[in-house]
């Protein structure tokens, strides 16, 4: 079974729709606060998040929404 605990790696397709913002949307909040992590070789890379820094991206959205 996959590991679903805080620390459990979330890809950038995943976590945008858990958010429910855009994978767009959700690279810049990443940028701006500089949240996320780098995965994969130089062919297929992409950031991966955990739920804690999903937990602040989520925040971080629902405010600027206001």
């Amino acid at each position: 079974m996959d590991d679903l605990g805080p620390n459990a790696i979330i890809d950038e397709r995943r976590a945008a729709v858990l958010i429910g913002i855009t994978p767009l949307e959700l690279r810049w909040f990443s940028r701006a606060l500089g949240l996320g992590h780098q995965q994969g070789s130089e062919c297929a890379s992409g950031t991966v998040f955990t739920y804690e820094e999903l937990k602040r991206l989520s925040t971080a959205a629902a405010a600027s929404a206001k």
